[in-house]
Parts: C-alpha cells; structure tokens; sequence
C-alpha cells in the first residue's frame, strides 16, 4: 500500500507540473517537444525487450534516446536555437528601419546560448562531475545500509547468528555497467573466507552476448571437444558431470537444465549454445588461482539484460533449482542473498530486488579509480565534510564529462524504473530490526 501510495503521489505532484508546462511552452516548440515525448515512449517501450540488442534495433533505440543524454541535450538546444531563432532572422540598415524584432530574437539567442555553455561548464568541471558521483555513491552507502535490515521477531537465533558471521546461500554478481572484474574477486575473497562447510554459491547474470552475430559455445567458455584427447563426455562432465565420476562441472545453467536434473543423459547431443557476459565472468571468475573447486559452485543466469530482467531471471532460477532439488526450498523467502555490484547503481539494484520480494543484502565493487573509498575525506562539500577548495576543481576535461553523463544516466534509470512501479521504498518504521539502528 505504501509503494502505490508514493507513486500515485508522485503523479498528482507529476500532472500538475506538466499542465503548467503545456501552457507555457510557446506554439511554435509544442511539436518539437511532442515529438521528443513520443521519441521516449517509443524507447522506453523497446528498450527493455531481448530483440534490442540485435545491431539494427539496438541502434533505432540509441538514436531515439540520443536527446535525453547530455551531448544529445545540447546539440538539440544548440539545433532549436538555430531552427526557430536564426534560421529566417535578418537585420536591415537604414535609418527608419525597425528591426525591434530581430533584436528580441538575438536577446533570446544570448539567453539560451548561456543556457547551453551553463549546462556544458557544470557538466564538464571537475568538481560538479565529482559531486554527481558522489552524491550516487552516498545513496548507494545508504542503501547497503537499508539491506541488512530484518525484522528480528520473524529471524531465529541461528539466522541471527549467520547474519553477524556474514554466512549466505547465494552470492549474486551483476554484468551490467562493466567492468565486473572487481565484483568477481569479492565474490571470491567471501568465498574462500566462508565456512568449508558452507561455502556458497556464486550466481552471475549477465544476459547481453558477446558477440554479434552471437558466438557459438559452452557455457563458462568451455573448451570445445578436439577429438581423440578431448571427448563430448569431458565437455559435459566440465558442464554438468555424470553420477559416476568426481564433480567438476558447473552448479546449474538453464540452457542444459536436462543434463543437471538427468545426470545419467548422454552426453552425445549437448548442444553449443549463444555466448553472454555471464559465461565470461565464469570464465574469468575460474580462472584465478587456487581456487579450482569453485567451479562447482557456479550458477549461470544468461537472460537478464538490465538490473530489473536480472531480478525476474534470478528469481525464476531459484525457484526452478528448488523444483529440481538442487537447492533447498525455502517457503519463509528468508533466503540469504548477497547481491555484488557498482557503486553508482547500488540504490537502483537494491531497491528493485526488494521489489521483487528478493530479500538481498547489497554490497559493491569497483576499481579505485572508479569510485571512492571514503566519501567524508574523498569527494567535494557537502558530501565531504570539510569545504577544500582544490586546484583540479577550477579544470574542465572530458573525463569530468563522461562521469556527468554515466551520473545523469544513472538518475534517468532511477526515474524511469519509479515511473514503472519497479523500485520499493526502503524500511522507515521502528520496529525492531538487525542490526539495531543507531541514532
């Protein structure tokens, strides 16, 4: 009731807000501004189906949502500005000329060629784009936060007792917004410091293939067979090994769900299948040393596309891996998930997961360079708690413009994903909950 509640506020303060700009938009901009309106209906209905990645659809789409990202914004202003402004503007000479319209004109050029340099300048200085990611981060700091929250009175003592010790069953890690090399060595570093006894699985979903057209293969790029050394039967042992010899195959992947509930199947029919970004983070992820017997903790997601598909992918999967117990049913969804992403699209992935009754604990990833590990000492006031003023913040580069645009991407997914009814508010009341809140 709470998430139907925001949301229809959001569209009585939405309406409003449209009504008054409907009237004030002069006539002359009302078809441009329709048409940009249309162009994002037409996006945002394509852009969450499969066929999008293909090379000709993935390019109708970027071409449709060009004008909602930054470079797009002020191309379509600077275009604008020429197109109802300049393009029929003349000056005439003279003394009795009256050229009062031609300067109105030229006034509102002025104004909206400062607009564009404003919104260019804020975009590409090095202290604005800081403050963007930042700003992203802390929110993401927040959410991580917001996941370890239960609700004690419905935990026994001994989940309780795993949620101190840091024990899950599942150890998620997201493809989208790569690279995903620094989520995979966290996945591992948790691995190998959980409990022998209760080692978890690692479950990467990654839906986006490799390749156009698609590449050809095994999951977790396992080597083809090369006849006589390298036999069908050790391509789909290392895939989904047999019942009589030692386990070294993967945990589960979809695409071979017959060999996994039928171990006994031959092996001569097993298919290659279209390469995605999941069998590469299989590929990297057991490729690190000394940690061979991973591989049989590895569960393939090779569908989900975006954060959201992601969700609904995982959960199909975990239900179809109870159904075909290999893994444990869990009727209480108390299932203990920990989810591995990027810092900037922490909040996002979190609080989709919970609405999709995913109840997972967030943590991130990512290179130094890439994020920050101490936003109090690291990022510009008011995010940092002390005003610095630094040389780099009078710069502007193109390094600063590419994270405005990653930043400005991020809140477009977060509107857009509200808009769908596709994100749950966290938890805001005072029940008792673990770990205890500190004020």
């Amino acid at each position: 009731m709470f998430d139907l509640l925001t949301n229809i506020l959001i569209w009585i303060i939405a309406i409003p807000i449209f009504v008054i700009l409907f009237r004030a938009i002069p006539k002359e901009w009302f078809r441009l501004f329709g048409l940009v309106i249309f162009t994002a209906l037409v996006a945002i209905i394509f852009a969450n189906f499969r066929f999008v990645e293909e090379p000709i659809p993935k390019t109708v789409v970027e071409f449709l949502t060009f004008p909602f990202t930054l470079v797009g914004i002020l191309l379509l202003l600077l275009f604008f500005n020429y197109w109802l402004r300049l393009k029929n503007l003349s000056v005439k000479s003279g003394e009795k000329v009256d050229n009062k319209g031609a300067a109105e004109k030229i006034g509102i050029v002025r104004k909206e060629i400062l607009i564009v340099l404003l919104i260019f300048a804020i975009a590409t200085n090095n202290a604005t784009s800081e403050l963007f990611t930042c700003y992203l981060e802390q929110q993401g700091d927040n959410a991580i936060e917001q996941s370890y929250r239960r609700p004690v009175r419905e935990l026994t003592p001994q989940e309780l007792l795993d949620f101190r010790r840091g024990v899950y069953d599942i150890i998620v890690v997201l493809a989208e917004n790569p690279p995903y090399e620094p989520r995979l060595q966290e996945a591992i570093k948790l691995w190998n410091a959980a409990d022998s006894q209760q080692k978890p699985y690692i479950l990467l979903s990654g839906g986006k293939r490799t390749s156009y057209p698609a590449t050809k293969g095994y999951p977790c790029l396992t080597p083809p067979e090369a006849p006589p050394n390298r036999t069908k039967d050790n391509v789909r042992n290392e895939i989904a090994s047999r019942a009589d010899i030692p386990n070294i195959g993967l945990r589960y992947d979809p695409r071979y769900e017959g060999y996994f509930t039928n171990l006994a199947s031959p092996s001569d029919g097993i298919p290659q299948v279209d390469l995605t970004e999941a069998d590469q983070m299989c590929s990297a992820l057991t490729s690190f040393p000394n940690i061979s017997a991973v591989r049989s903790f590895v569960i393939i997601e090779p569908s989900g596309v975006t954060v959201r598909s992601s969700g609904d992918e995982i959960s199909k999967l975990i239900k179809s891996l109870e159904k075909n117990k290999l893994l444990k049913e869990d009727a209480r969804n108390s299932r203990r998930i920990l989810l591995i992403t990027s810092p900037i699209e922490a909040t996002r992935a979190f609080l989709s997961f919970r609405n999709q009754e995913l109840n997972a604990s967030l943590t991130t990833a990512s290179y130094p360079s890439d994020s920050h590990s101490n936003l109090s000492q690291q990022c510009p006031w008011p995010i940092g708690k002390q005003f610095k003023i630094k040389p780099q913040y009078f710069l502007f580069n193109a390094e600063a413009f590419v994270k405005s645009e990653r930043a400005w991407t991020e809140i477009k997914e977060l509107v857009f994903y509200t808009l769908r009814f596709w994100l749950r508010p966290p938890l805001t009341d005072e029940r008792p909950y673990y770990p205890k809140q500190t004020t």
